[in-house]
């Protein structure tokens, strides 16, 4: 009997030391728990009682690097609101304040015993079984009902994997990534304080400088949890009991503001035009007038006193003629983008411009010399990346060819004193510096300039009263050697340097500056017409905005002289299947001269004002969004009509017949709706060739004929009135003037006969589709 009360009392006592090693945390959404040796062992839902951290994972609090090697922490303990963890066998302890609030549980490393020795820290990778959707730029994972969520509570911390040495997320995003057991959360810091020489942007072995006291501590994190359809009220809970950005748009969160990712006009206005500008951006309904190009320069962002003589006080007259409508100004700019002729780099260069690498002159050098001796070749040699090849040697810029292959090595075909610089002698031992340049034919700042750029910015912004702007090529930033935490703090300075709330998008997607941004708005009209230009790229977005709550957003389209009615509500129908803004590009001339401007951004206006009363049913939403369908959309005294398009399509391909028989096709199609116009659009499809004289017989007595030749990829398009030629990007060509009138296609059967030639035996085919419009949707207000 004693030895059996022995035996249940040490047993008792192993429970009680079992139970005191483990760490517990509580959160009104998310428990956690964590092991005498500092591994997470549980993520416990507190409502449903369910834990959330896989089995057979490992999932430390805390990961220290030394050199190039990880450490797990062996041991951790916890009194008074800190974790001491240590890691074996690098024998270094660090600690963490951990603060546990309603919202969420806070970590934030405050002391390493040997600062010197750590390079990173990376807090988990914490692992769930959650695996429907993955947030990887927001870090949130989510169930259908339930989520987890990590937020770094500072720019130093960087949501996602460490893949690089800048410490640069390689993919959109990686705070959270999808696992074989589900999902997983993680950040780090870089110790910044030391010279380090790293792969920067693709440059290997670049000189970084150290930033003072920039180390790890302070690196800082919140886990939390919430029922699914909660989480982003909870994220701006948890900004505001960190001190995170957590601006507002009339009086609302940013991120739950419907004003939020609303369309804008793109376009090139001046003090004399902006009137008219902002008379186009009302009728089309749009939220604000952005200029594509104000600036001479980047870097000082001094104003074209072309299109505003009276600089910085023009644009303010321009943004308070804005204002008055409820329009917002904005401009756009490449971020730390610095061009040539800017006072960073002319007359005299600045110091603190970005340097891949340099080499002392192994010899004097006179202001004639077309070749230049370097001691090393390092940093000149491999320069398909630079399209500038400058260098900077004391106040002058010069440009080279190449470096000469072998010892001595020089510089040659020297072009002395670019960009305004001076050029002079220089001694031997001086230093040559390989400057970071982009084709755009512009260099970078240091992080030091950089951040000098970011407070340029923020002046021009408050000066001018101007709110909207795009962090585009925000990838810039990289080029100061800090990865992800150079694009932050760039944005972050910026952002609070503004005197008031600046509606921003960017290039970029990544974790923290997700706090500050408005929209991630991609997809651009250059590269096709204007269905074809980065169309598959614009949808495929929008899963990836919805799944990050961000606005969905479809990109930048073209309003050009010749857009016509079709394509904008093309667009517009996607933009009402998705709720999504969008950027529209149309610049005054081409405004001025489009026959059917008032008619196109009136029906900008009109679908917007449908979509965002939300009058389509969930069917009619899942149509909008599909690419291949068309739409018209009118609205009366008794409410909304939406007009579907049916599509006939066809195809025609080359025939190797006897001698004088029949070459054409035919096909049937029956119209089940009212009268109309012929409407059509006829694409040749292939790699090369052309046809011929294209000819369209309708019901045995009406024959359209297309004569002149046509490339493969080039389309005809007819909408019922004019008859339009593009190429095979998608671009408008000309008109096809037609000597007889469209012929109306009436209600019932039938039939069409369609023939070309070909003159070369190239494998063409003709596509052929008649497109009706169908009965009227009516949607009662």
């Amino acid at each position: 009997m004693t030895k059996r009360i022995v035996v249940i009392c040490l047993l008792f006592i192993e429970v009680l030391t079992a139970s005191a090693q483990e760490i517990n945390f509580k959160s009104s959404g998310l428990n956690i728990s964590v092991s005498a040796k500092g591994q997470l062992t549980a993520l416990y839902n507190p409502a449903s009682g369910r834990n959330y951290l896989p089995t057979g994972q490992k999932s430390p609090l805390l990961q220290i690097r030394v050199g190039n090697d990880w450490f797990d922490p062996a041991v951790a303990t916890f009194k008074s609101g800190i974790i001491s963890l240590v890691y074996q066998p690098a024998k270094i302890t660090t600690q963490v304040k951990v603060i546990q609030k309603k919202t969420h549980v806070s970590f934030e490393l405050i002391k390493i015993d040997a600062r010197d020795k750590v390079n990173a820290v990376l807090w988990g990778p914490y692992p769930t079984s959650i695996n429907k959707i993955i947030g990887e730029v927001v870090g949130i994972v989510r169930d259908g009902e339930y989520a987890i969520g990590i937020q770094a509570l500072n720019p130093k911390t960087i949501g996602g994997v460490l893949s690089n040495q800048e410490g640069s997320n390689e993919a959109r995003g990686s705070t959270a990534i999808a696992q074989p057991y589900g999902s997983s959360l993680q950040a780090f810091s870089l110790d910044r304080s030391k010279d380090r020489k790293i792969t920067v942007w693709g440059r290997p072995e670049m000189p970084v400088k150290a930033m003072p006291n920039e180390t790890t501590l302070g690196s800082k994190i919140a886990l939390f949890g919430a029922a699914e359809q909660a989480v982003l009220a909870r994220i701006g809970e948890i900004e505001l009991a960190e001190g995170l950005p957590h601006a507002l748009i009339n009086g609302v969160w940013f991120k739950q503001s419907p004003e939020t990712g609303r369309a804008y006009l793109i376009a090139d206005f001046d003090e004399k035009t902006v009137d008219a500008m902002l008379d186009y951006t009302q009728q089309a309904g749009l939220v604000s007038l952005y200029h594509e190009g104000p600036f001479k320069s980047w870097g000082h962002f001094i104003l074209d006193s072309a299109a505003f003589p009276n600089g910085m006080a023009g644009m303010k007259t321009c943004v308070d003629k804005a204002n008055k409508k409820g329009i917002r100004i904005g401009v756009h700019t490449l971020s730390t983008f610095i061009n040539t002729n800017d006072p960073y780099v002319t007359p005299i260069p600045d110091k603190r411009l970005s340097i891949t690498g340099s080499s002392v002159l192994s010899e004097t050098i006179s202001a004639t010399a077309s070749e230049i001796p370097v001691a090393s070749d390092q940093y000149f040699k491999n320069i398909q990346s630079s399209t500038l090849h400058a260098v900077k040697i004391g106040d002058e810029i010069i440009r080279f060819r190449e470096v000469s292959s072998t010892a001595p090595y020089k510089l040659l075909d020297c072009q002395r004193g670019v960009y305004g610089t001076k050029a002079t002698n220089h001694p031997k031992g001086e230093m040559a510096g390989m400057l970071f340049d982009y084709p755009y034919n512009t260099l970078f700042p240091n992080v030091e300039l950089q951040q000098e750029i970011a407070g340029n910015l923020g002046r021009f912004f408050t000066e001018t009263g101007v709110s909207h702007m795009d962090f585009d090529g925000h990838e810039g930033c990289l080029s100061a050697g800090e990865g992800d935490y150079g694009m932050q703090i760039f944005a972050d300075k910026v952002v609070k340097e503004t005197g008031h709330t600046l509606v921003n998008g960017t290039s970029r997607s990544y974790h923290y500056y997700w706090h500050l941004c408005h929209y991630w708005n991609w997809g651009e009209p250059w590269y096709g017409g204007f269905r074809e230009s980065q169309g598959d790229y614009r949808l495929e977005n929008q899963p990836f905005l919805e799944r990050n709550y961000m606005p969905n957003m479809l990109g930048w389209f073209l309003l050009s002289s010749t857009t016509g009615t079709e394509d904008i509500e093309w667009m517009m129908a996607r933009a009402a299947g998705y709720n999504a803004g969008f950027a529209l590009v149309a610049r005054y001339k081409s405004l001025q001269s489009n026959p059917s401007t008032a008619q196109l951004l009136a029906l900008v206006k009109l679908w917007q004002e449908a979509y965002r009363s939300k009058i389509f049913s969930a069917n009619q939403i899942a149509r909008l969004k599909n690419p291949e369908n068309d739409f018209h959309l009118e609205k009366d005294n008794q409410g909304w009509k939406l007009y579907p398009f049916m599509k006939y399509k066809f195809e025609h391909e080359r025939k190797v017949l006897q001698p004088g028989e029949p070459t054409f096709s035919q096909w049937e199609f029956t119209n089940k709706d009212a009268e109309q116009p012929l409407n059509f659009n006829l694409t040749f499809l292939g790699k090369e060739g052309s046809v011929r004289n294209p000819a369209i017989e309708i019901d045995g007595y009406f024959k359209l004929e297309l004569p002149g030749e046509y490339e493969a990829g080039n389309s005809i398009v007819c909408d019922g009135v004019n008859i339009k030629l593009y190429n095979k990007k998608g671009s408008f060509v000309r008109n096809l003037d037609l000597k007889q009138s469209i012929p109306a296609i009436k209600t019932g059967k039938h039939t069409i006969k369609f023939d070309c030639q070909f003159p070369e035996e190239k494998e063409i085919t003709n596509r052929f589709i008649v497109k009706t419009m169908s009965s009227a949707e009516v949607i009662l207000k």
